[in-house]
């Protein structure tokens, strides 16, 4: 850079700083300005237009700088009032949902309380109702379990009464054959004893005959008559004879029952079903005339 430039621009400089002292010194009190004493420079010319030129551009520099420091001064204090002003109706949207969330939950909340209320009567009436609904069922069982033990109970009688009366007519039927088993044994008793003492009435004849063969005495005996108690096995074999009637004559009692015994077997009935009835027998002896 050469000697005139820099004389130049250094003289410029002194005219600003000049200018510049000068505005102050008009806006503040009055003051004693002190001279300033520079170093002796190489005067040089100077362009008063070019200067001027170059102040009026600083100056609308400096406006333009001041315009655009207020401008983003305004901004600034515009984005902060718009962000205060968001804050606060942001603060006040949060407020308001959260006035809003707890009316809602508080609504919710009554709600469910409400929902739970009536859930709580209607289980109650449920269960009330399911209650009931079971004791009438109980009820009914009861009655069912009951009519069912009174029906088996009337016919366990009716069993017991039919099985009675079936006993009964059984004892009643058991006893009327029994009486009429009796009565046709009797029947048959006394038709076997009839016909018995009949077979053995039918022999007498022949006992008689066989123990006068066999009695001997000598004398005379002519109406005396003894009755001998006989007993006889089933093939008229003689095992006791007893005089049970005596003629009154003893000698004659004793010949006959000697006689009596000499004549067995006696002659008796062949059927087995007589002997019962004249296993023992009364037979009267006689001496023949």
């Amino acid at each position: 850079m050469g000697r005139p430039l820099r004389g130049f621009i250094l003289a410029v400089v002194v005219h600003v700083a000049f200018g510049a002292l000068l505005g102050v010194s008009l806006r503040l009190q009055p003051e004693v300005v002190k001279p300033i004493y520079a170093e002796p420079v190489q005067a040089v010319v100077v362009d008063l237009a070019a200067i001027a030129q170059e102040k009026k551009r600083k100056t609308d520099a400096l406006k333009k700088k001041k315009a655009e420091e207020l401008k983003k001064k305004k901004a600034t204090e515009k984005k902060k009032k718009e962000e205060a002003l968001k804050k606060k109706k942001a603060e006040e949207l949060k407020k308001k949902k959260a006035a809003e969330k707890k009316k809602k939950e508080e609504a919710l909340k009554k709600k469910k309380a409400a929902e739970k209320k009536k859930k709580a009567e209607e289980l109650k009436k449920k269960k009330a109702a399911e209650k009931k609904k079971k004791e009438e069922a109980l009820k009914k069982k009861k009655a069912a379990e009951k009519k069912k033990k009174a029906e088996a109970k009337r016919k366990a009688e009716e069993k017991k009464r039919k099985a009675e009366a079936e006993k009964k007519r059984k004892a009643r039927e058991k006893q009327e054959r029994e009486a009429a088993d009796r009565k046709a044994a009797e029947e048959a008793r006394a038709r076997d004893e009839r016909d018995a003492g009949s077979a053995l009435g039918a022999l007498v004849g022949d006992i008689e005959e066989k123990v006068r063969n066999n009695w001997s005495l000598p004398g005379e005996f002519t109406g005396l008559a003894v009755t001998i108690s006989v007993k006889v096995t089933r093939t008229g074999e003689v095992t006791l004879a007893e005089v049970v009637r005596s003629s009154g004559n003893s000698l004659f009692d004793e010949s006959a029952v000697t006689a009596l015994m000499k004549a067995s077997p006696l002659p008796f009935p062949e059927k087995p079903r007589y002997y019962e009835f004249i296993k023992e027998f009364h037979f009267v002896f006689r001496p023949q005339n």
